[in-house]
């Protein structure tokens, strides 16, 4: 039986893909689940139609995630950490340490979306790379002072 994935399925295909499987396979698990749809010319023109709107809302997210670039790569988020004598931190600044700092800043962002090169764990300002969007990244400055 040939199939429209409507999602990516393990071993069998992608989403949007057609692909051959058996009539039980397909009875059983994958319509059931609402994983696929027979192939036809309207189904066909439906899947068309949602990769444009994917399409579509991909570049969108990407022109407002590269406005929100220019917002934020010249900023410098403080954070404050307990440290030594030497200026060694007890313990690090982590993801999310950050992403609370620029929660505080007014932005708002996962701590998956903050890459670290190293971990942190000396006083001082560090680049920190912040992941909006798939191929659109901002540096970020993240000074890291002793708490009083």
């Amino acid at each position: 039986m040939e199939l429209i994935l409507l999602e990516n399925v393990e071993k069998v295909g992608r989403k949007g893909e057609v692909v051959r499987v058996r009539d039980g396979y397909a009875r059983n698990f994958l319509f059931p689940k609402k994983l696929a749809l027979v192939v036809t010319q309207a189904n066909r023109a439906f899947m068309e139609d949602q990769k444009l709107r994917a399409e579509k809302r991909y570049e969108k997210e990407k022109i407002a995630a590269a406005a929100t670039v220019e917002k934020i790569q010249s900023l410098k988020v403080v954070v404050e950490a307990k440290a030594g004598e030497q200026g060694k931190l007890f313990g690090s600044v982590t993801s999310e340490d950050i992403c609370l700092a620029l929660t505080q800043c007014g932005y708002a962002f996962d701590k998956k979306q903050i890459v670290l090169k190293e971990s942190i764990r000396a006083l001082g300002s560090y680049p920190v790379t912040v992941e909006l969007y798939p191929e659109v990244k901002a540096c970020i400055t993240v000074e890291v002072i002793q708490k009083p």
